[in-house]
């Protein structure tokens, strides 16, 4: 017992160095943005600042050219309306490949999973070429249509899926119920753990998407967090301004992971365990 609690100390103290060695640049970045430019790169070094400048994010937040609570909404426009998109699509396909029978289901899955292997960047130009030949150049939904489809997330319902007893399916059958009663109202209910994890995941790609919204997004008016982020960068040589708004852009991601860690965890734990 001597033996086994010192393993768990050492552990415990090893685990929390390393958790302190990682939020060191995130500590780093909330102190410079609550303190005036000199002090940020100061030879004297202190973690809080001697007034604390609230206004470096009044600054940041109400700038007359691209104000950070306009790019929240269209972020947040991004990042949920995409959400969505990806839940319901990623959740049919997944409960197609795991619990229907069907020709070729192998086959398509295969292909699917092919995919993956393509970079995104290699499908920047003909993103462009279509977007821009249909009128949705320029518009948020550039960014919203790519973000309905993951492979990622479907691989992740389908191994769920591929979880659940199919005695439940039987007895729905039996009953009347047609596949996508089924889906709805038997099997979708019991993913919750897995749902929860791609709406984190899907969420957190489309906040922090940077590369297809500068290719996409050239007018301030549609600008996301990334690019205000970027634009604070060209603008000013005021770190703390720069810190102030990357400081801004974290508080969505921190809230939404530490509401849905246990159902991440949980869903993490039991992907890829067939019953």
């Amino acid at each position: 017992m001597k033996r086994e609690r010192t393993s768990k100390i050492l552990n415990t103290v090893w685990v929390t160095a390393c958790a302190i060695i990682f939020l060191m640049p995130l500590l780093w970045m909330l102190s410079s943005s609550l303190k005036t430019g000199p002090e940020v790169f100061a030879k004297d070094f202190t973690w809080l600042p001697k007034v604390f400048q609230w206004e470096n994010y009044v600054r940041v937040w109400t700038d007359s050219k691209v104000p950070f609570w306009k790019l929240y909404v269209n972020s947040l426009t991004v990042s949920v309306v995409g959400t969505l998109g990806q839940l319901l699509i990623s959740s049919l396909a997944g409960y197609a490949l795991a619990k229907l029978r069907f020709r070729g289901k192998n086959f398509v899955f295969l292909l699917m999973m092919i995919t993956m292997m393509i970079p995104g960047q290699a499908t920047i130009i003909p993103r462009y070429m279509m977007f821009f030949s249909v009128g949705l150049y320029d518009t948020l939904w550039a960014l919203i249509l790519p973000s309905f489809f993951s492979i990622s997330s479907i691989f992740l319902l389908r191994q769920f899926y591929l979880g659940l007893p199919n005695d439940l399916m039987e007895a729905a059958r039996v009953d009347g119920g047609s596949n996508f009663q089924i889906w709805s109202r038997i099997l979708l209910p019991l993913t919750k753990p897995a749902m929860v994890t791609v709406t984190v995941l899907s969420f957190i790609s489309s906040w922090n998407e940077y590369l297809s919204a500068l290719i996409f997004l050239p007018s301030n008016k549609n600008y996301t967090v990334s690019l205000g982020v970027q634009y604070w960068m060209q603008m000013t040589d005021e770190y703390n301004l720069m810190m102030a708004a990357a400081a801004s852009t974290i508080l969505p991601i921190i809230v939404l992971f530490i509401a849905t860690q246990k159902y991440f965890v949980e869903s993490i734990a039991t992907t890829g365990v067939k019953g």
